[in-house]
């Protein structure tokens, strides 16, 4: 089944694209689960600021958690920064059937919509933006150029999920 990994800075929508996306597959008949950054961390207990290594070994347990879920024949939704191309190249090379999604947002649009406050409340994500490696081979890239409603990017997705 497929792994829809969707990646991109705090504040850039991948949760609100990830959700409309599993309702779109749930309609048409998939069991799709979705797996949110925030949720995981939540779920998990990671809940302090990490180092590089520690970042970069929390991401390889929520690929190997997606890769477990996917290999079982059910379609896993990824939403999360995912700051390391290490990972993301290891979904690829470790799942058939897997999609990435580059939702590229400029900062000040991020600024503007702040979901979680996170700009607002003067948290230093300078480390979290310096360490971010821009996805290099997504499949899909949507940026504000295109001026696409979340929707509109989740039938993008499904459409092109639908033939890999």
């Amino acid at each position: 089944m497929a792994l829809i990994w969707i990646t991109g800075f705090s504040g850039a929508g991948k949760t609100t694209v990830a959700k409309i996306l599993q309702e779109k597959m749930t309609a048409a008949g998939s069991h799709a689960v979705l797996l949110d950054g925030d949720e995981l961390r939540k779920a998990l207990g990671y809940t302090q600021q990490y180092s590089r290594d520690e970042r970069k070994q929390i991401a390889f347990k929520y690929a190997h958690l997606a890769s477990l879920i996917a290999k079982q024949g059910i379609d896993v939704i990824v939403a999360t920064i995912s700051m390391f191309e290490e990972v993301r190249t290891w979904n690829r090379q470790n799942n058939a059937s897997y999609f990435e999604v580059y939702i590229k947002v400029s900062e000040q649009e991020r600024r503007a919509r702040d979901p979680k406050k996170l700009y607002a409340s003067g948290q230093d994500l300078v480390s979290e933006q310096s360490l971010y490696e821009e996805p290099q081979n997504p499949d899909v890239t949507f940026d504000e150029e295109r001026k696409l409603s979340p929707e509109d990017m989740a039938t993008i997705i499904q459409q092109s999920i639908f033939e890999l």
